[in-house]
């Protein structure tokens, strides 16, 4: 442990870094916490595992690249290094390590630049978006800005936040567990679809109520909806444990670094209506989680192992360290997974986030690129502000990216998730991006780094590995 303390203290990594100008500390990054947090998830390891990643010989303390390379798994390696720092923009894939040997990085660089560039000039107080290629777990974008505090954000996409209506996603998933819902299924309900009053929202076997297609209901955030739905049908136990199987308070990523969710059984059935309707402050996940909950529900319910980095070689070009894509956890089956891509399908098209997707432009965002999403709203206190959240995959049918992007404003409202959202899928399936490259359309993003990367079996099932 204090070999591997010594490495990380003379390790610069900023420095070694081929940043953007001014962009260092903005996009930043990394990485004044990068040793701390290395140390601290190395902490509870065994010294074997800590040895397959850094090594320390000779007298003069100079960093020898060793053979452990061979036999460390995707998983050890995004624990390791990958999560111990919001690993930064630059103009090459390359990230330098403390041991001398370069990290290929996963990250698509148009999509990290031009969406950093985007944000700055909304100006917006606080903005996160994570992006995943969710049959590999590759981490294709990481962006944190804020207009509103310099010190914010080398982390920001690990940290916590109340997670609102994306909420209702969870919602959806218990009732066609249970097997006796789809995404067209109608539920009843009373009140204004942003209503937050359980009390006003109805009771069951009342001829007066409203009836909606769930669907619909998920593209227009129907509090009342999905609360009477968690209410009358599905019961706290059955909802807290898909959250759980969703990941929800998990630890799923083998790091409290990297939060994946707080949540707790309700105690009375108008708690369990407000968190159904996502509209309990104290659920709280990380983007970074909701975009690997959307992976995996592009990926058939399994949620890939995550990754920034497709490779490590060492000086002389000599492969340590390729990646292969693997399970984590499965969350929920595939036929689950492709009803909630069903009931996600209107967000873009008629619902919520119609307004960023209204001009001709986007309309291959409603056909050959379908866009599958949900929207949130909250208000909360870290920081102060309006948190607006938009979440998707895209194209529904086959996907190639599943996002999060994470939107919080003050008094004013400077740009919606879902704009921050569409200006990203805009980059990233730009029709000259990459020489001209349509590979995106069949899901093949990435031909120059396929070798590292292997389609992830939608049947293979793992249980969350407990720390």
């Amino acid at each position: 442990m204090k070999k591997l303390l010594r490495i990380i203290r003379k390790a610069d990594f900023t420095d070694k870094l081929q940043l953007r100008g001014s962009r260092r500390r903005d996009i930043g990054l990394v990485t004044v916490g990068l040793a701390i947090c290395a140390a601290l998830a190395c902490v509870s390891l065994p010294k074997a595992a800590c040895r397959h990643l850094y090594s320390l010989t000779g007298d003069s303390g100079t960093h020898q690249p060793q053979p452990y390379y061979a036999s460390v798994t995707s998983l050890d390696f995004f624990r390791y290094v990958s999560t111990n720092t919001g690993i930064p923009a630059s103009r090459s894939l390359d990230y330098l390590l403390s041991d001398g040997n370069v990290a290929r990085l996963s990250l698509d660089q148009d999509l990290q630049l031009h969406l950093y560039n985007f944000l700055e000039k909304k100006k917006v107080p606080y903005a996160i978006f994570v992006a995943v290629e969710p049959r590999t777990g590759r981490i294709l974008a990481n962006v944190s800005y804020s207009a509103a505090s310099s010190s914010w954000g080398s982390r920001a996409s690990f940290n916590p936040y109340p997670m609102a209506s994306l909420f209702k996603i969870v919602t959806a998933a218990a009732a066609f567990e249970s097997g006796k819902f789809n995404s067209t299924t109608s539920l009843s309900f009373r009140g204004a679809s942003c209503s937050e009053s359980p009390s006003s929202w109805g009771k069951p076997g009342r001829s007066r109520d409203a009836r909606m297609q769930l669907n619909d209901a998920m593209a227009h955030s129907v509090n009342p909806a999905f609360g009477r739905l968690a209410g009358d049908r599905l019961g706290g136990p059955l909802l807290f444990a898909t959250a759980q199987r969703f990941g929800l308070g998990a630890n799923l990523f083998g790091s409290d670094l990297i939060h994946s969710g707080k949540i707790s059984l309700p105690s009375t059935n108008g708690e369990l209506m407000r968190m159904a309707a996502g509209l309990d402050h104290s659920v709280r996940t990380s983007p970074f989680h909701v975009a690997m909950m959307l992976a995996a529900i592009g990926n058939g319910g399994v949620m890939p192992v995550p990754s920034f980095v497709d490779a490590v070689d060492d000086r002389q070009g000599n492969n340590l360290y390729s990646f292969r894509a693997a399970p984590l956890a499965t969350i929920t089956s595939p036929a689950v997974a492709e009803e909630l891509v069903r009931s996600m399908s209107g967000t873009v098209c008629s619902g919520t986030a119609k307004r960023a997707f209204a001009d001709p432009e986007a309309l291959r965002f409603r056909n050959e690129i379908a866009v599958a999403g949900k929207t949130g709203s909250i208000n909360g206190d870290d920081p102060a502000g309006h948190y607006n959240w938009f979440a998707g995959i895209a194209p529904a049918a086959n996907p190639s990216i599943a996002f999060a992007a994470l939107v919080v404003n003050e008094n004013r409202v400077r740009v919606r998730a879902s704009q921050v959202g569409r200006a990203a899928l805009d980059i990233f399936f730009s029709a000259d991006k990459k020489n001209g490259d349509q590979a995106f359309i069949k899901g093949n993003r990435s031909p120059s780094i396929s070798s590292y990367s292997k389609p992830l079996e939608k049947t293979a099932a793992l249980k969350h590995e407990k720390q």
